[in-house]
């Protein structure tokens, strides 16, 4: 078992402090971070993850976060994503010195756009020695597993952090072989065994294939034909690819995981799916994702009915599977604000903290609106903020939530700690932020006084017109995976800059009441007044795409009941959905291109922990939100609240309170349901926690929280996960498979 002994991360430390530890720089210009742009039609471009050396903060005092904190910063080693060749190169690090942290490239791309994207994995497993996967959980001793009743144990704990792969968040894409498959792993490259130790796998050592590859993609993935799933087997890979996978796959297995491990191989593995018709699972050093974004093109919605193929589902291996070219789309992507990060079950919640996440840009109808008021290519010029919780090991690593940063460590954006973001008096501006923490939402209840802002779009997918005239000034919780498109206005006439925007820490809304103030970022306002429709809010939102209408009544064609719950630890499994961590089964059987509506359970009792629910695909509307623990204004004294949900007539002393009966689990849910229409489009909305309610005969009930979501799952088969968005939990098994199964099966009996 790997194991090293907890006195030897203190000494990193305290040899980081000796020889690099500094005051982490504060009050910098927001960066902005290079992208990768499509052109022509095609987002082509290479990411890389390697090893770095970056300054990374740790809080002092190691508490829950407080103004009065102070970041420490250390040169540490960390897993990072960058691009080659992106629009303007990376900030030169100085020989023997440490980066800054940036997170991966911004990715650009319109809809109807090809995704071509070489991955490469050069990580230096010899920086990192105790993270290769070899079917056991990382061990730090006397930490982290502990020997407690309930610990974790292996896949539901943290392992195998130097394999890495991409979950392109908020796609409406092939779930499948190069599409968005959080189920391949890409293990590092092999390296040359001279001094100079150089990854043997490279952008040029792929190059040839991959372009072949490219191409072939390109003639298959038309954009007449949007939904097709190409490819389908190891077979459409090139030919010199494929065989070259199989040589460093075996020597994987031979000199890395050695004839020890021989039970652990993976080229057996890939080896069998392949001969079965499966698309193999494991990569050593270089994978290629291609896949369309898809562009609905109708005018209405539902379809045309005369669009048959629209109501009928791909069959993959029948005789009608060559029919599918000409099946249209049920759905679209969604232009907007979406993301990607490192999706290794085991290691998401340590490559996330590392950095490995970025923005994804997906422009259409919405930004060419925008750009017709407030100036040609204006969206391209506003800003792109990813905030995150840069770290190096998870909470339990360090001694457990008792011990330390129960939230998580502080918030940077693009990689810096509360930087400074600069605007005009009377601007206004577009931010495009992205929660790409692995633990923590960030809570916003208001800009520093002067500012106005509105809301354009959640999680990438634009507010119909009701709901952003409904934003302004509304409060803002951008739960982990969250985004939010905001327009900010300065105020014409300035009295303090830089002000400070303020956010709480929060995984659960009973954090709010003790959380402090954390200024996020600056805002510093400067310069002449602007003037014309730069100094307005958009009048209205950006057209509404037809696609997005209200799931109806007579859409839902089945019903679901998931539950999340986390346990203590002596209870047994921590993190589990419907009872189970996650094993590789289905948790999940839908449909293709049906509608349902699915109840979300939380049977998390204390700690309070609301889980942000997020499920890869397809987003969903909230139909129905149930919080016991929810409270209302008492009306006798304004800077009180009351519990809304109440247990006898008697206790109810306002109109906004609900009855409920202990003993009546149907009543156990919000009273005062009301139709909605222009409902908010999601894709990671937190379940509310569960709340115990003693009686004085000493009976003890436990009540759920739940919310009542509503999906389409459309265009694509296949399979993909639902989880936890706080990444700790989902590596430790919160996390189930749903499979999307054709209308149609592939034998017929006549």
């Amino acid at each position: 078992m790997k194991k090293y002994a907890a006195f030897a991360v203190v000494i990193t430390l305290l040899a980081a402090g000796v020889f690099g530890q500094q005051p982490c720089a504060t009050g910098q210009d927001l960066p902005r971070i290079p992208e990768l742009i499509s052109k022509d039609g095609k987002l082509k471009g290479t990411i890389v993850v390697v090893a770095e050396t970056q300054n990374i903060g740790t809080r002092n005092p190691n508490t829950a976060p407080t103004p009065s904190a102070v970041d420490q910063c250390f040169p540490q080693t960390v897993r990072a994503m960058k691009g080659i060749n992106t629009d303007q190169p990376y900030p030169v690090v100085p020989k023997d010195s440490a980066a800054d942290p940036m997170p991966g490239p911004t990715l650009r791309a319109r809809v109807g756009e090809l995704v071509e994207l070489t991955f490469l994995n050069q990580i230096d497993m010899n920086r990192f020695p105790k993270s290769l996967d070899q079917g056991q959980c990382d061990t730090v001793t006397g930490l982290y597993p502990t020997s407690a009743a309930g610990t974790d144990t292996f896949p539901n704990c943290f392992h195998g952090s130097t394999t890495a792969n991409v979950h392109f968040h908020g796609t409406h894409v092939n779930p499948d072989t190069t599409g968005d498959n959080v189920f391949v792993e890409i293990r590092p490259s092999l390296r040359t065994r001279n001094e100079a130790n150089a990854p043997l796998v490279t952008q040029q050592s792929v190059k040839a294939d991959f372009d072949e590859f490219f191409k072939r993609c390109e003639a298959e993935l038309l954009p007449s034909t949007p939904v097709k799933e190409w490819p389908r087997t190891w077979a459409d890979f090139p030919k010199h690819f494929t065989e070259k996978q199989e040589l460093w796959l075996k020597q994987y297995d031979s000199t890395i995981l050695g004839e020890k491990n021989r039970n652990l191989w993976l080229w057996p593995v890939d080896r069998k799916q392949r001969d079965t018709g499966k698309w193999p699972q494991y990569y050593v050093g270089a994978f290629p994702y291609c896949f369309r974004i898809p562009m609905y093109t109708a005018a209405t919605f539902p379809p045309p009915a005369n669009d048959a193929h629209a109501v009928h589902a791909q069959v993959k291996g029948s005789a009608e599977s060559n029919h599918e070219d000409d099946r249209p789309l049920v759905m679209g992507q969604a232009p907007g604000t979406h993301w990607y990060h490192a999706h290794k079950h085991g290691s998401t919640t340590i490559d996330v903290s590392n950095g490995m996440v970025g923005a994804f840009i997906i422009e259409g109808k919405y930004d060419e609106e925008l750009n017709a008021f407030y100036g040609n290519g204006w969206t391209r010029k506003q800003k792109v903020m990813v905030i995150n919780q840069l770290g190096t090991s998870p909470n339990l690593e360090r001694g457990g939530p008792g011990k330390g940063q129960d939230k998580g460590p502080d918030f940077s954006v693009n990689g810096r700690l509360r930087p400074v973001v600069h605007m005009r008096r009377g601007e206004v501006q577009m931010w495009r932020i992205v929660n790409a923490s692995s633990r923590a939402g960030a809570y916003i209840a208001s800009f520093p006084a002067g500012f106005q802002w509105r809301q354009l779009a959640q999680d990438g997918v634009q507010f119909a017109d009701a709901n952003y005239q409904a934003s302004g000034t509304k409060p803002i919780l951008l739960a982990a995976g969250n985004r939010a498109d905001l327009l900010v206005m300065a105020p014409a006439s300035v009295t303090t800059s830089p002000a400070p925007l303020q956010v709480q820490y929060e995984v659960d809304p009973s954090d709010l009441s003790t959380a402090a103030l954390n200024p996020l970022l600056q805002i510093s306002v400067d310069g002449d007044n602007v003037t014309g429709n730069q100094a307005k809010f958009i009048p209205a939102a950006p057209s509404f795409p037809p696609f997005l209408a209200d799931i109806q009544d007579n859409e839902i064609k089945g019903t679901k009941r998931i539950v999340f719950a986390s346990q203590p630890p002596k209870l047994g499994p921590q993190h589990t959905i419907d009872g189970k961590q996650f094993g590789g089964e289905v948790g999940a059987v839908v449909l293709l291109n049906q509608a349902e509506e699915w109840t979300v359970v939380n049977e998390t009792y204390g700690p309070l922990i609301s889980h942000p629910f997020h499920i890869h695909l397809n987003p969903f509307q909230i139909t129905e939100v149930f919080d016991p623990n929810a409270t209302v204004p008492d009306p006798s004294d304004p800077t009180k609240t009351l519990s809304k949900y109440v247990f006898s007539a008697a206790d109810k002393k306002s109109d906004q309170q609900c009855v409920l009966d202990l003993g009546d689990s149907s009543t156990w849910r919000e009273c005062n349901v009301k139709k909605q229409t222009s409902m908010i489009w999601w894709d990671v909305f937190p379940i509310p926690s569960g709340r115990t309610v003693k009686t004085s005969d000493g009976k003890s009930y436990n009540i759920p929280g739940y919310f009542k979501m509503r999906s389409r799952f459309v265009d694509y088969s296949g399979f993909y996960v639902l989880h936890c968005h706080i990444l700790a939990h989902e590596d430790r098994g919160m996390m189930t498979i749903v499979e999307v199964a054709p209308l149609q099966s592939p034998y017929s009996h006549h």
